[in-house]
């Protein structure tokens, strides 16, 4: 992987945690993942990147409530990483 392909990576996630930040109930599955295939993801896509941020404990997903909700440690690391 380039350092411009990790950069987005890195940039995608940033921008899913303070999306997943901006309200109490969190950032809807589907408005995140149509923002993505706006830019060309695929479904297949979406799913990896949001498993990894759920993972790494970045993100928890309410899979009754189709939202993520960013955690303290995503804000931190969100926060870390340049615009």
């Amino acid at each position: 992987m380039t350092k411009n392909q990790i950069k987005a990576l890195q940039s995608i996630g940033k921008g899913i945690i303070e999306s997943a930040n901006l309200s109490p109930t969190g950032a809807p599955s589907g408005v995140i993942y149509s923002a993505l295939m706006g830019h060309g993801a695929s479904l297949n896509q979406f799913n990896s990147i949001m498993d990894t941020l759920v993972k790494h404990g970045f993100l928890t997903h309410d899979i009754d409530c189709h939202t993520y909700h960013a955690t303290t440690e995503g804000i931190n690391w969100s926060n870390k990483v340049g615009a």
